[in-house]
């Protein structure tokens, strides 16, 4: 296998933008080198390769009749699973679903996703304003160490630190007389798309706090020319109902596939 440098990424961008209908966020914050990631090609043409994030997520893509590179891919998993770390990986088709699930049979589970991409252009007005003891704002160092479900371990998990996140991502929080109750984040982001990522204390939920939060994502990504993702579980109705809510259309499904316990 070779490792791409940094200043070979286009090689991996060019292969993955020709034919691939879903790539994954993630792929593009590794290629536009928002946050620390390796990718794997089987040659210098590219014709198969696996790009991973630091925290063990991978997005598999290319010629999936490459013996050679699908055994380096499980002996990957067997490493990782005999050292304790994740691995959960992404599927560019329903071909290498299949390739996956042969190779790997029983060891890993798939799961059906579906990825959302913003459909409006216009940016939401101010609809559902703020109760006087309810404030939001954009997401810092401070309040990350004051939020107990995207702290600073979520940060460096995703993004390899918080001052990384701070210098290259974005979020909103919903404060209640002074304390984090929701929050939207960006879990990935990149030149050109950010994935959303959203949270709300269960003792806060039903009062709409979650759409008012991803309503001032949504609009920092048009003001800056970005595109808001949508990332699912496709049982999650809960999510996809809120997604449809916001503006989110036309889901393209895919594969994902996670360690069996």
């Amino acid at each position: 296998m070779i490792t791409l440098s940094v200043k070979d990424f286009d090689k991996a961008i060019k292969v993955i933008e020709s034919n691939l209908k879903t790539v994954p966020t993630f792929v593009y914050s590794i290629l536009n080198n928002y946050i620390n990631g390796i990718v794997y090609v089987d040659s210098k043409n590219v014709e198969t390769l696996l790009i991973g994030t630091e925290s063990g997520i991978y997005f598999i893509a290319g010629e999936e009749d490459n013996h050679q590179f699908n055994d380096f891919l499980f002996e990957l998993y067997c490493n990782r699973k005999s050292e304790g770390l994740r691995f959960t990986l992404f599927s560019a088709s329903e071909n290498w679903d299949c390739v996956i699930n042969v190779l790997f049979k029983d060891k890993l589970k798939q799961r059906g996703w579906y990825t959302f991409t913003y459909d409006h252009k216009k940016q939401f007005q101010d609809e559902s304003p703020l109760a006087s003891e309810y404030s939001i704002k954009r997401i810092d160092e401070e309040l990350i160490n004051s939020s107990s479900e995207y702290n600073g371990n979520y940060y460096k998990e995703y993004w390899g630190s918080v001052s990384n996140f701070i210098e290259k991502g974005f979020g909103y929080c919903i404060l209640h007389k002074g304390r984090v109750v929701s929050e939207c984040t960006s879990i990935f982001s990149s030149l050109q798309f950010s994935e959303m990522d959203i949270e709300t204390h269960e003792d806060y939920r039903g009062q709409g706090l979650a759409a008012i939060n991803a309503k001032a994502f949504i609009n920092h990504c048009l003001e800056n020319n970005i595109m808001p993702h949508w990332d699912c579980d496709i049982l999650n109705n809960a999510s996809i109902k809120l997604a449809g809510k916001l503006g989110f259309r036309q889901p393209n499904k895919y594969s994902i596939f996670i360690k069996n316990s």
